[in-house]
């Protein structure tokens, strides 16, 4: 392993230390548990992450390989490539659509599908961060990943609907119910105007 280190962030659940070759996860110690339950649920969602990501990967879903796995650690390539919220544009978009809808179609909600969540890496779309991922293959999962991804669209890019349109028509391609989920984020967009 080269260890120069490249970037170092700590975010509300993991230190990630990137490095040339490697990006290192760490699910940090939160002081307000008792020691006994942060250190159970630190092991079990590390390990959780693990598994999700790994069974995205196996379904065909771009995503770093998992080297390593211990308690609260998670050891995985480093994928080099620009993240998707720098350089997204319709074509872009419409991976995402597929990507998504691949992971979907595996049983799995990413939980946070953000154009920071991305990398693009010799021209395919790599979701990365697996750390709220889930068991889900529900409509309600499903829309619940989209209208986040439409979130950030919108909050981020004057282009919004032209990019949401390209989302879609990746997503629809590979997803024979997307209707019923671009229903359902409708519904959940609604729903998330009086809360």
């Amino acid at each position: 392993m080269d260890q120069r280190l490249v970037e170092a962030t700590v975010g509300a659940e993991a230190k990630v230390s990137i490095y040339a070759d490697v990006v290192i996860k760490e699910r940090v110690p939160k002081g307000y548990r008792i020691k006994a339950l942060d250190e159970k649920l630190r092991k079990e969602r590390t390990r959780l992450e693990a598994r999700i990501q790994s069974d995205a990967r196996q379904s065909g879903v771009s995503t770093p390989i998992i080297l390593d796995v211990n308690d609260y650690t998670i050891v995985m390539e480093r994928i080099k490539g620009d993240l998707v919220h720098r350089v997204i544009n319709e074509r872009i978009a419409e991976q995402v659509g597929e990507t998504l809808c691949r992971l979907h179609a595996a049983g799995i909600a990413h939980g946070d599908p953000t154009t920071r969540n991305m990398i693009v890496s010799a021209g395919r779309v790599c979701l990365i961060d697996f750390g709220l991922a889930y068991y889900d293959g529900g409509v309600e999962a499903r829309g619940v990943d989209v209208h986040v991804f439409f979130q950030t669209l919108e909050a981020m890019y004057d282009s919004a609907q032209q990019l949401k349109e390209a989302f879609l028509r990746g997503y629809a391609r590979y997803c024979s119910d997307a209707a019923l989920v671009i229903d359902r984020v409708e519904v959940i967009k609604l729903r998330g105007r009086y809360l």
